[in-house]
Formats: structure tokens, sequence, C-alpha cells
């Protein structure tokens, strides 16, 4: 019997034809998304681009990078073995070491580092609430929102906070091999979470919550949390255990922890100011300022308004744990920024202010996530024109925002004049204000800042001193030294004070009380090389010789690069008469520092007591054209 022919289409052709329309959909969707997340990329990119044309900073900019001697030369032993500003961070320093090694201090080298590694985070982002999520639409907004908030300008536009961008780099990185193991339990992304983890610790400690946020993440992504699944979190655990103990060693070794000094309670309130003030911000990130100051009345009395923060968190918690009857997203989002925000929120009080900006950077995932949440819920109840108009006036507003705030992180003076204009009762602001006015040699405006901030702090300590350097530019000697000694009051261990009181002292020729001040230096800082300058400069005016070329070469051993060392040792052959020794030194200073017009005019008088009288002239006349008047004045003498 003949097979009847099939009449109308080939059932499997169809099946074929469907297939390859779903798969050229899909492939079109997933161009679709790229694009987007493109054009997020570009926009995050337009909105940070006035950061490249910012300088650096004289907060934590200069202690990381313009006067940091661990990125001079990659060091590793050095760089993983010591502390920087009461933190561990050795890849971050490892970090810097490489940028001075390509970029010098070149400013504009270093944003870029920053504003790449913040495109970086927002692209690991999407992937990561896209993995969370399962949904595209959700992980763009996310993506968008992170890529743009204006409480992401302080991490990005402070090239000191490479440290923040970089953890969040390996700690995003780490979460999302994980939420890849999640899917397949392949071990080899357990293993690339774990070592990314370490790598996210050694940039910051703060990544320390990561292990925590995983736990979260199995409930959220209905994995049973027993006995198996946290063993599977001990290596991060122990981890994080590991670098919180490093962590608190290295803030106790910089005194950060005896900043502040407060009661439970009010590390109470604290905590619960600081944790609605972020959640406010994200939403609406008015009135950021790089100093948040304690709410604190004199009398250490904390204002009562303070206290409706403890309601506001109850009223969160209750909503939260409200919503776990309908959905677990609300658990989750909120879940994740408080796990990441926690250890900032002043519990264990570190540093001079309540909160920062850039503690919010990782934290703000949670929320974002949430927000994609809700717009991927208005366009799937077909309300996509609200969605579409919150969306973009969101956009809109964030990165005009961002944009100004840039600006804010110019310079130093753009800095603390925004923080003055918002908190006009900050000392902090004032004394770093004045520092600027002080190096721009502005003596007068400096003055009216320094005598703010110790009007409105008696025991700032720092402005007592710099303080009392405009007073000895000033010739006020007596004044000067009533600052210094009312500094060295309030905290005997300051090693700067110490050696500016002693240079005040060598002036006046009280050269025991001058070595006094600098031995006192050295005992509490045997590695201060101003101290051994200094010291130096008295064993000369007493015509100990030895001893200073003894201070001399112990500088130079702690800081080869020092141009006022090896001048200051010529100084000693010279008046030893070694003039060929002295010419050595000067020259080595010179080399170091091609407009120490001083180095030129010893040098020139080296050479003509060693009778090479035409050299002689030609590095007294560069002295004289570097602007040094006594070198002008003996060229006329013996150069004519």
């Amino acid at each position: 019997m003949q097979n009847k022919k099939f009449k109308g289409r080939n059932p499997k052709m169809s099946v074929v034809k469907n297939q390859t329309t779903e798969v050229k959909a899909a492939i079109i969707k997933k161009q679709n998304y790229y694009i987007a997340l493109a054009i997020i990329l570009l926009l995050s990119l337009i909105v940070y681009y006035p950061v490249l044309h910012n300088g650096l900073l004289d907060w934590d900019d200069n202690f990381y990078i313009k006067n940091n001697p661990l990125i001079y030369s990659i060091n590793l032993k050095e760089i993983f073995s010591r502390y920087v500003m009461g933190n561990y961070h050795p890849l971050t320093i490892l970090t810097l070491a490489i940028e001075y090694h390509f970029f010098g201090l070149n400013e504009t080298g270093y944003h870029t580092v920053n504003l790449l590694l913040h495109l970086l985070n927002v692209v690991i982002v999407f992937y990561v609430v896209f993995l969370l999520s399962d949904k595209a639409g959700v992980a763009l907004v996310a993506a968008m929102l992170f890529g743009v908030h204006p409480m992401h300008v302080e991490s990005v536009a402070w090239a000191a906070e490479l440290k923040d961008l970089l953890y969040a780099f390996f700690f995003l990185l780490s979460y999302f091999f994980y939420l890849r193991y999640l899917k397949g339990q392949n071990k080899k992304w357990y293993f690339f979470a774990l070592l990314l983890f370490l790598f996210s610790l050694l940039s910051k400690a703060m990544a320390v919550s990561l292990p925590v946020v995983l736990i979260l993440t199995d409930y959220f992504k209905g994995r049973k949390v027993n006995i198996k699944t946290l063993m599977e979190k001990a290596p991060f655990f122990l981890l994080a255990i590991v670098f919180g103990i490093v962590a608190i060693m290295a803030q106790k070794s910089y005194r950060a922890t005896e900043m502040v000094d407060f009661s439970f309670q009010q590390r109470i309130v604290f905590a619960c100011f600081g944790f609605i003030s972020y959640l406010y911000k994200l939403l609406m990130p008015l009135h950021l300022s790089a100093f948040y100051p304690y709410p604190i009345k004199s009398g250490g009395i904390i204002p009562t308004q303070y206290y409706t923060y403890l309601i506001l968190l109850a009223c969160v918690i209750a909503i939260v744990f409200y919503s776990r009857l309908h959905t677990k997203k609300i658990i989750f989002g909120v879940g994740f920024f408080t796990i990441t925000v926690f250890l900032v929120l002043q519990l264990y009080p570190v540093g001079a202010t309540i909160m920062a900006d850039r503690y919010s950077y990782i934290p703000s995932i949670g929320i974002f996530y949430l927000a994609g949440e809700g717009f991927y819920l208005l366009w799937r109840k077909n309300q996509k024109w609200i969605a579409i108009i919150l969306f973009s006036v969101f956009a809109v507003f964030y990165s005009v925002k961002t944009y100004a705030r840039c600006g804010v992180w110019k310079n130093n003076m753009t800095l603390w004049d925004d923080v003055i204009n918002q908190y006009p009762s900050v000392p902090q602001a004032y004394y770093n204000r004045g520092i600027v006015f002080m190096n721009e040699n502005k003596y007068n405006q400096a003055l009216d800042d320094f005598n703010k901030a110790i009007e409105l702090d008696p025991n700032k300590v720092k402005a007592y001193n710099n303080r009392g350097i405009i007073f000895y530019n000033q010739n006020k000697y007596n004044q000067a030294l009533d600052d210094y000694n009312k500094a060295l009051e309030l905290d005997s261990n300051q090693v700067e004070i110490y050696i500016n009181r002693g240079f005040l002292f060598n002036n006046e020729k009280k050269y025991d009380q001058a070595l006094n001040d600098f031995n006192k230096a050295i005992q509490l800082d045997p590695n201060k090389v101003e101290a051994y300058i200094n010291r130096g400069i008295v064993f000369i005016n007493e015509k100990k010789y030895d001893q200073a070329l003894n201070d001399y070469n112990k500088a130079i051993e702690l800081d080869a690069n020092n141009a006022q060392a090896y001048y200051n040792k010529g100084n000693v052959y010279f008046n030893e008469k070694k003039y060929d020794e002295a010419i050595i030194n000067y020259s080595k200073a010179i080399g170091l520092r091609n407009d120490f017009f001083k180095a030129y005019y010893g040098r020139g008088l080296a050479k003509y007591y060693s009778g090479k009288k035409d050299a002689a002239c030609e590095d007294l006349k560069q002295a004289a054209d570097l602007g040094y008047k006594p070198a002008a004045e003996v060229v006329r003498q013996i150069c004519n």
C-alpha cells in the first residue's frame, strides 16, 4: 500500500522554522541589551568626564600618591608588609606603584584609571543583577543607576579612592562567579570566586561582608541554608576574619579609632541616622558633602530630633519583614544593602565623619536592584509610559547632579568651600582650607581659617601647629612658640611639631633646646628624615661636623632622593674646606632638583675656592637667574 502524500506544511519543517525564528529573535534581543549597556557606559563616561581635568588633593592624595615612598618603586616586600594611613591594602598600593611608574605625578593618569575601573564595575553590576533576577531589563536599570549616581562621585573623582573601586571590582567579580557556581555547581567557578575575594580583601578591608552576602543569596535563590552550604562558605569566612583582625590592628596603629569617643547609646543613634541617610541619599542625592560631621552639641549631647531615626529604622524593618509574605526581593535588596553598609555605620567608630558617600558604592547595588524590579513591574503591568518617564527623570536628574559634583572635587579649594557652605561649623574644613591658603602664601586668609578651626575646636592640635608655622614665617617667633607649646601640651606625640619647634629654637641659637626637640622627634619616629636633616643643621652650627655627616648619611639611607640631605651634606664638606666632596654632594642635590638655587650657589663657591673660576661663575649665574639674590651679588664681585 502506497503512502499518501501529506498535503500542506511539513510539521518538521515548521518546527525548525519556528526554532530558527526564536533564535533570531533571541539574538536580536541580546544585541539590543548590549546596545543599551553601551549607551549606559557612554552616558557614565560623559557625566564623569570632568574628573579627567581634576587635580590631586592634599587630602589623602598627598599620602597615597604625592608623598608616598612606597609607590616610587615596585618593591613587593615593602608593599605587602606596610600599613598606609591605617589600612592594609597592598594590592591598592601595588596598583598605585604601577600607575606612578607610567604617570609620575600626572593627575590625569590616576583619574583615567579610576574612571575606567568604574565603567568596568558598571558592566559587572549588569551581569550580577542579570544572574540574580534573570531579567536583562532589571539589570539595565540597576547598571544605569549605578553608573551615573552622584553618591559615587567621591569614589571616582578622588584619586586616593582607587581602593574603593579596586575592592569593588574584585568583590563584584567574586560575586559574579559565585552566582555562576550556583547555576551549575561547577567547582572552578567556586575557586575563582574565592581567589577574587582574596584580591578584594587585599584591596580594601570592607570586602569582609561578602560571605554574609553569599548566605543571603542562597536564601534568595531558594537554596537550603544548612551545615553543608554554611561549610561551603567557611574559606570565605576564614579569610574575612583574618583580614578583619588585620584591619582593626591597622586602624589602631593609625589611632583612627581614637578620633571619636562616644557611648554605645550614641553609636546606636548614629548607626540609625547613617542607615536612613544612606537610603534617602540614594533616592534623593541632595546636600552631598565630602565631610559629614557628627551631630553633637556642646557637652556631648545629641540633638533630640536624631532619635527619630530609631523610629524610622523600625519602620523600615517592619516593612521588610512584612514583605516576606509576598516576595523575597525586598528582603534581598535591603539585606544586601544592610550587610555591606553595616561595618561603616559607626557602631565601631573610625574617623571623624559620621558617614561618607564612598561607603555607599557597593551597598547601593541592593537598592538599585530593587529599583530595577520596580521599573520592571510597572512595565509588565502595562504602565510602560510611567516606567519610561520615571526612569528618564531619575537618569537625567542623577546625571546632571553627578556632572556638577565632579567639579566640586576639582581641587582643594573647591572641595572645602563646598563643605563649609553646607556645614559652616566643621573645624576640619576650615583647617584644610587654611592649608590651601598657606600653600598659596595667602597667610592672612590661612590665619583666619586656622583661627576659626581653633574657635570651633580648641583641641585642634594641627591648627595650632600650622598657625605657628605662619607666625614663624611672619617673624612672630614668640607667638609661634606659644602655638607649638600649646599643640604639644594637647598631644605630646606629634613628631612634626617637635621638628618645627626645634627649627625655631635653632634659628634663635638655642641649640640645646633644638637638639632636645629633634632627638624627641627621632625617638618617636626613627625613620623621620626631616628630623635627621634639621638635627644635622644644629650640629653644623655647633661645628660638630662628624655628627652632622652621620645624620645626613642616615637621611640619605632613608631617602636616597632627598635633595636637601645632599645639599646639607655638601655644606658640611664646604665648612671643612673639603671642596671636591662638597661639589659632589651639591651636584647630587642639583641632579634631583634642577631648580635648587642654593645648591648651585654652594657648588659655585666650592668651585671658586677650588680655583675653577669660570665653572664657578656658571653656577653662580645660574643661581642668580633662579632668583637667589646673594648669588647675584657674588657674581658682580668675582665674575666681571
